[in-house]
């Protein structure tokens, strides 16, 4: 039997069930396993879904590997609005490390990796005017691309700004820096680092404020004994917002999130060991110290968080724990004293769940999209919840 998210929510007291239900757009019933997504809310609450599925196999003339398709859809009304095709520059090629950002008047930007070769490329595009752009020659690459493909993503009037790392032969350490796209000298500009560079820096995460001015978050050290750390552009230099976040300082740290409340100051998510488990932990800057938002989230090791703000500012964060080994999605809410709980989510308890993505929706709901084990295959499964 499987259960409806409604009934499974109650079996398993998990929460309130969803005020509504959405469903994914058509096209996607008959595509290939959706590999990833993305899922974004304009400032009034319209929602744009970027879908990543496997298109099949393809040979090189060295090997074979697996085509993927990128597509766009945004929700006018009750249904979903196809953004053009299939996005990918080169097919069939593999695409993956998906990042989908919207600007403040709702233009979205979408950062993708696509595979040339023996190497993976960073390129961009951004619907414009009723069409998408064609910047593939603004491409970014890398022979040591690790921090890159962890970068931070936000949108500035149509364009996308990026936390970009780069790893340092001379000296051994890493370079962040936000990059940006000078069209007068057709290149990408770089930011002052925000990072020690001669300490190993990772998993950038990036917001805007309503100046354009950057806020990142990221983590810093070897991978066993990290700190997490926050800086924000004052238009001349990166300041400091407190020490490090870290619940226990240098220990592993991991999925650095970031956004920024309705008074500009940043909120952020990420994981922390745990006794040997990944915990997820959330903070918000209060304008002189880091207020943390309670203790631990959920019970088992959490990994894929994904972190939004209610239309009152505060925290809302989905998840993936894995008992047995199936991934199950999570969601909670801070009220402003404590985190209410829901899930698991699944369509089917039984079926593994992965890649949780939220926003905020014109009603003032978050909703909540993830992938998930359908017969076999992985689909687009939404929740939508009141607060």
């Amino acid at each position: 039997m499987v259960l409806t998210l409604t009934a499974l929510a109650a079996l398993l007291g998990g929460g309130a069930a969803p005020v509504s239900s959405l469903v994914p757009p058509p096209a996607l019933s008959a595509s290939g396993p959706v590999r990833e997504l993305a899922l974004a809310a304009d400032p009034d609450g319209r929602l744009v879904l970027a879908v990543m599925t496997d298109a099949g196999r393809f040979s090189s003339g060295r090997g074979t590997f697996t085509g993927r398709q990128l597509r766009v859809w945004r929700r006018q009304g009750t249904t979903w609005e196809a953004l053009g095709g299939v996005l990918n520059y080169d097919q069939p090629r593999p695409v993956s490390d998906l990042n989908l950002a919207l600007d403040r008047a709702g233009t979205p930007v979408l950062v993708w990796n696509e595979n040339y070769g023996d190497n993976d490329v960073v390129v961009f595009r951004a619907y414009r005017d009723g069409a998408w752009t064609d910047w593939r020659t603004r491409y970014l690459g890398d022979d040591l691309p690790y921090a890159a493909r962890t970068r931070g993503v936000a949108a500035w009037d149509g364009e996308p700004v990026l936390a970009w790392g780069e790893t340092l032969r001379t000296p051994y350490g890493s370079r962040l820096t936000v990059r940006t796209w000078d069209p007068a000298a057709r290149t990408w500009t770089r930011s002052p680092p925000f990072n020690d560079g001669l300490i190993f820096a990772r998993t950038p995460a990036l917001a805007l404020d309503r100046s354009g001015r950057a806020t990142v978050a990221w983590l810093q050290g070897d991978v066993l004994t990290s700190d997490v750390f926050v800086k924000r552009w004052t238009g001349t230099r990166w300041e400091a917002l407190g020490a490090s976040l870290n619940r226990r300082p240098h220990t592993y740290v991991a999925s650095t999130r970031l956004v920024l409340d309705t008074e500009e100051r940043p909120v952020v998510a990420w994981l922390e060991d745990a006794g040997g488990e990944d915990a997820l932990h959330v903070s918000r800057w209060t304008g002189r110290a880091w207020q943390a938002l309670g203790g631990r989230l959920g019970t088992r090791a959490a990994s894929a968080p994904a972190l939004a703000l209610d239309r009152a500012g505060r925290p809302v964060v989905a998840w993936v724990e894995e008992p047995g080994g199936v991934g199950r999605v999570f969601m909670a809410h801070w009220t402003g004293r404590e985190w209410r709980i829901r899930g698991p989510l699944n369509r089917d308890a039984r079926r593994d769940a992965r890649s949780p993505s939220l926003a905020v929706d014109t009603s003032g709901a978050a909703v909540l999209a993830w992938r998930e084990d359908v017969g076999g295959v992985y689909r687009v499964q939404f929740g939508h919840f009141g607060f």
